[in-house]
Parts: structure tokens; C-alpha cells; sequence
């Protein structure tokens, strides 16, 4: 069978077709490769047409990729580190919000380069602003929203030989995005069909999503920091019991919302000692979206769900092969398989 391209015509046809911006740069910043998207994402900042030989910093203007919000280069940064940084949000001059990526690349223990990635989010963004303020208006009062806004939330590399994890990204309002996350995948889920099954109420859940993790604590990190996560962060029991109180006594949350804040990071048989059978398939459903919605804020997981009967059909691609496939969740009887 014939080639549909050589080799060196289908590398260029690739690269120049990906949506995402490519820039391959070498230790010393000089520009050895872009892509057209990238053109097209940093049309009007940049010096010329010809790249070749070029150092990116002299070639690329008003570059919002140069700084970090600590005013430190995030490229010699990474080259520096040897540490990936991903989903660097930037506002660019011309108006582009930029989701960036730059990746240090490493041959035989030698740092040769970068490879920065880019994708204008710009669109995204306006539609997450648009979420964030209908969401602002359902929450009980600003200090909830503030309490939000300042837990962040950490993404991380997770050795399972070591069973560390590495620091590769800081999300400042993390908990906010973790729940507004968890909502989004709760409507999807909704629109499916799940609010019919028995023992789902739509009500009582939204509100066990907002208040679940007011009470958390997170410890101060810094990106590239290795650390072991059973010493660094608090038993997440315990912000669940302290969530649980807040939503009761200051919130004044009916009792189901509070039980299910409670125990939403026990085991399920610690749970159902004592649960009402009632609440276990909110319940299930609950640890399940607060599970995946984790992934996806922390971890830029993707995840595809499919509501059938009293099950949730979920698939996630999942750097931790413990999280990694498709599995099925019955939510009136507790039962997880995996499909293969």
C-alpha cells in the first residue's frame, strides 16, 4: 500500500494543521520551528515573516508569554527547572486570551530546548465569565464566594513507585473551578436523564456541591516541588465534617445535604453505616461527580458519560491507570465494573 504522504511531508502536514500554536525553540531561545496556527495566534506581534534563526523574545512582541504574574520569564524558567508548566492563562495585548503549554525538551539527561504550545481560549473564557456570574448569583453570600476563590487547588505529576507527586500548576481559585466544574457535569448528567432515577434530588445535590468544600484547608506550595501527599495535606475527611457544619449552622442546610457533605469522602461501606438507604444513590452520584470533576480541574482529564437506567456509564482518560477506562456505576446498588 502506497503512503498517503513521505515521511517529512506528513511531519509538516501534521504540525501545520494542529489547531494549537507550536513553537520549538532551543536552549537558547532561538526559534527553530512555528507552526501556522501559531502565525495566526500572534498575528500583529511579531517582527516579520521569517522566523529562522530568530530568538524568540526579539521576535515575538508583546509576547504574553514572557512573564509569569511574578514577573520571572516562564520560558528560562522551564529551561532552568526542567519543569513542564501547563495551562498558563495569559490575556494577550490584541485582546486573545491564551491557554499556554511549555515543555522542556530533554535528550539523555541534556536540556535541549522547549516546546510551547499554545490555544486561544478567548471565546471559552467569555463563556466561563457568563457561568461564573449567573453561578455568583445563586451562592448565599460573598463570603462563600471568597472562600472559594482563595482555597486553590493543585495539579501534579503522581509517582506510584514513590507515591509522591510533583507540583506542575497552581490554581488560585481552585475550589471555585472545582465546583463550577462539578455542576457542569452534574447539568450534563441531568439533561440525561439522571434526576429521574429514584432517590436523585436535584435540589438537595447543587446544594451538597456548592457548600461540600467551604471547610477546606490546603497547605502553601510551590510549582516543581515534589512532596509525599499523605504528609502535606489534611485528611479530607476532615474538611468534609467541617464543610458539613458550616452548610448546618450557618447555611442552615436541610439534613440530607448535610450528611451527604459529611461523609462524601468516606468509603461507601463507612458511609452506609450511617446513611439511610435512601440518600446512597445521591450519594454515589455525589462522590462520583466530585471524583471526576477533580480530574478535570486538577488534571485536564477528559470525560464522556452516558446516563443509562439507574447507571452511569463513565470513560476517562486518565494518566493514573487506577482512574484510566471505561467503568459502569449503578447508583441503586453500589455495584463499579469496568468495560472493556
Amino acid at each position: 500500500m502506497r503512503d498517503l504522504l513521505k515521511r517529512p511531508e506528513l511531519l509538516h502536514y501534521v504540525l501545520d494543521t494542529m489547531v494549537e500554536g507550536l513553537f520549538l525553540l532551543d536552549k537558547d531561545l532561538t526559534i527553530q520551528y512555528m507552526n501556522s496556527s501559531a502565525l495566526q495566534i500572534m498575528d500583529g506581534f511579531l517582527s516579520d515573516d521569517d522566523y529562522h534563526g530568530r530568538n524568540f523574545y526579539d521576535y515575538v512582541h508583546m509576547a504574553p508569554i514572557d512573564f509569569n504574574e511574578e514577573g520571572t520569564s516562564i520560558l528560562i524558567e522551564c529551561m532552568e527547572t526542567g519543569t513542564s508548566l501547563t495551562r498558563v492563562m495569559s490575556e494577550h495585548p490584541n485582546g486573545k486570551t491564551l491557554s499556554i503549554n511549555v515543555v522542556p525538551i530533554v535528550v539523555d539527561n541534556e536540556k535541549r530546548g522547549l516546546m510551547l504550545t499554545m490555544e486561544d481560549v478567548t471565546k471559552l473564557i467569555e463563556i466561563e465569565k457568563e457561568l461564573d456570574m449567573a453561578f455568583a448569583l445563586t451562592l448565599p453570600n460573598s463570603k462563600v464566594e471568597h472562600k472559594m476563590k482563595t482555597t486553590v487547588e493543585y495539579q501534579d505529576e503522581y509517582n506510584p513507585e514513590l507515591k509522591n507527586i510533583r507540583v506542575t500548576g497552581i490554581i488560585k481559585d481552585g475550589v471555585y473551578r472545582h465546583v463550577v466544574n462539578s455542576l457542569k457535569i452534574f447539568s450534563s448528567l441531568a439533561a440525561q436523564g439522571v434526576t429521574k432515577v429514584i432517590g436523585i434530588d436535584k435540589d438537595q445535590l447543587v446544594q451538597a456541591i456548592i457548600f461540600h468544600d467551604l471547610g477546606k484547608v490546603q497547605p502553601d506550595l510551590m510549582i516543581g516541588e515534589v512532596v509525599d501527599p499523605r504528609e502535606v495535606f489534611e485528611d479530607s475527611k476532615l474538611h468534609a465534617y467541617r464543610s458539613a457544619e458550616i452548610a448546618k449552622n450557618l447555611y442552615h442546610q436541610p439534613d440530607d445535604v448535610v450528611e451527604l457533605i459529611r461523609f462524601h469522602h468516606h468509603s461507601e461501606k463507612e458511609a452506609s453505616e450511617s446513611l439511610p438507604w435512601r440518600l446512597l444513590p445521591m450519594f454515589r452520584l455525589f462522590q462520583l461527580i466530585d471524583g471526576l470533576s477533580a480530574a478535570v480541574t486538577r488534571g485536564g482529564v477528559d470525560v464522556l458519560f452516558t446516563v443509562s437506567g439507574s447507571s452511569v456509564i463513565v470513560t476517562e482518560h486518565n494518566r493514573r491507570p487506577k482512574y484510566d477506562g471505561t467503568r459502569k456505576i449503578d447508583l441503586f446498588t453500589g455495584k463499579r465494573r469496568n468495560i472493556e
